[in-house]
């Protein structure tokens, strides 16, 4: 008896922002770092340990870098976190040339999260993702009768997007050899600098879920 993969699972994207803005949300090849967050993080927010969000609507340049930004919202509205979201669109990049001379809608996120260097990715926008062949290449060698497997790694965004130092965290049912191959996967996968919510991705720390669901294959009659 073989097996087929029939479900992969990885990380569900999930969208950011009220559907009343008309502006697309634009996806970033550029973007500010964890460490480039917390160096703009502002004073007074930064001494209360206090978080914030702000939604921008940017007009984007003939460079595709996002230009005479203007605070949709801004929440709080008194640490200064308008300003200091507007100063770090300056330094993205949009990977769209289609989007040259419109508005585009730029959350940004302000996680006190990236002043202690415990940041999470939540919402990653994938750049690239293994192909199911990918996956049906890390398959246990040896048939165990498991037909359902959840594995989670752990790892940390790198420069490029690139998961390094990637561990297993939590393998269900443990021992069955998906863990392992989860593990030679990790190099597949590529975050966009930009979360969905709004976030640096870049030096910070992701949980990749990863679910093999299988089913047998019954062998042709003869």
């Amino acid at each position: 008896m073989s097996l087929k993969l029939v479900v992969l699972g990885a990380c569900a994207i999930a969208a950011f922002g009220p559907a009343a803005w008309a502006d697309p949300v634009a996806t970033f090849a550029e973007a500010p770092t964890v460490s480039d967050i917390a160096a703009a993080y502002p004073a007074r927010a930064k001494a209360a340990k206090v978080g914030g969000t702000v939604q921008l609507t940017c007009q984007v340049g003939r460079d595709l870098h996002p230009r005479d930004c203007a605070a949709l919202t801004e929440k709080p509205s008194t640490y200064g976190f308008g300003p200091a979201a507007r100063k770090l669109a300056e330094r993205m990049k949009v990977d769209d040339s289609s989007l040259i001379g419109l508005n585009v809608f730029v959350p940004v996120t302000f996680d006190p999260a990236v002043l202690t260097g415990a940041a999470m990715v939540s919402k990653p926008a994938w750049a690239a993702m293994p192909t199911a062949a990918d996956f049906q290449s890390t398959f246990p060698k040896t048939e165990n009768g498991v037909n359902d497997v959840r594995v989670v790694l752990g790892c940390t965004v790198e420069a490029g997007g690139v998961l390094s130092a990637c561990a297993v965290a939590q393998e269900t049912p443990p021992g069955q050899g998906y863990g392992e191959g989860a593990l030679a996967l990790a190099s597949k996968f590529r975050v966009a600098p930009w979360g969905l919510d709004g976030a640096p991705t870049v030096g910070a720390k992701i949980r990749l879920p990863i679910h093999y669901e299988l089913t047998p294959v019954k062998a042709p009659k003869g």
